[in-house]
């Protein structure tokens, strides 16, 4: 079973790989032709989507959201509401970001933003999301105590190459691991060419459970493959990140219309139905034998 994600940010982030988008380009846009190749193949995606892009660009983003092959999930609202520390090391280390940083903000500061994302999604297409994904993985001690309290049930940030199944965590939330190598720390795209990655390599930025390599898309995307195969044979959940913007950057959806086609051989999931499936097994499922 395969539990396919891409996460989406607002065009005034600014991100590095904004910088590569023509002008008029925007994520969202981006974000809606990768999503017609999907709707092509008939698969389901769950798209984590920051608060501020339903404000900016709403009009576009209604493509995105009424697909009945989409799930919302939250992605915060402003993108990462950092403290003093946070925002000091960036400027340090000029963009090489440290994942599960413990300047995440404050609580208080947590809990506006977590609120204002859920209540936007709510307010533009009447949902209540259940899904999370910190932006940039990022998160502290207060984080999935604030998102349980709020309403949301499963989150997806922790990478693992071991995990083929998602786990109940403190605070109860189910977690879904991304179990798949993904695709934003991996690949060649945009300013992440073989210096940039160096040099990142230096300071540790990009190293997760996959390691610190980037390929180029084309080997990514073999072992995309290979990898969703040795979970589907084990009966897990293949959790794959997928993000809009740097399957474009890198060959413009080539590759990944090749791995959707490749998907599309297989159930998916949304990130939901993992929740609820889990719900299942522990509060319905009685075993006949019993």
């Amino acid at each position: 079973m395969i539990c396919l994600t891409g996460d989406i940010h607002h065009i005034s982030l600014k991100t590095k790989e904004q910088k590569f988008l023509n002008s008029g380009e925007t994520e969202v846009k981006i974000a809606t032709k990768l999503l017609k190749i999907i709707e092509k193949y008939g698969i389901k995606v769950t798209f984590f989507i920051t608060g501020k892009t339903f404000d900016e660009e709403w009009e576009d983003l209604k493509k995105i959201v009424s697909s009945n092959l989409v799930e919302i999930g939250g992605h915060t609202y402003s993108g990462i509401p950092a403290g003093k520390i946070y925002k000091l090391w960036c400027k340090i280390t000029k963009g090489y970001l440290p994942t599960h940083s413990p300047t995440y903000g404050s609580p208080f500061k947590q809990k506006i933003d977590i609120k204002k994302m859920i209540e936007i999604v709510k307010k533009k297409t009447g949902l209540n999301i259940i899904s999370w994904r910190s932006h940039g993985y990022i998160h502290d001690k207060n984080t999935y105590i604030i998102l349980s309290k709020m309403g949301i049930k499963i989150v997806s940030d922790e990478i693992s190459s071991k995990k083929i199944y998602p786990e109940e965590i403190k605070k109860g939330l189910i977690s879904v691991p991304i179990n798949v190598i993904p695709d934003h720390d991996h690949i060649y795209h945009a300013h992440r060419d073989e210096n940039f990655v160096e040099k990142a390599k230096k300071v540790g930025y990009g190293k997760d459970d996959f390691g610190i390599d980037s390929y180029d898309i084309k080997k990514w995307g073999e072992m995309v493959k290979k990898q969703v195969y040795e979970i589907e044979k084990k009966g897990g959940i293949a959790t794959i990140l997928m993000h809009p913007l740097c399957m474009y950057l890198s060959d413009e959806f080539k590759t990944a219309e090749k791995l959707i086609e490749f998907f599309s051989k297989f159930d998916t999931i949304w990130m939901k139905e993992v929740y609820l499936k889990e719900l299942f097994k522990k509060y319905l499922y009685k075993d006949p034998s019993h």
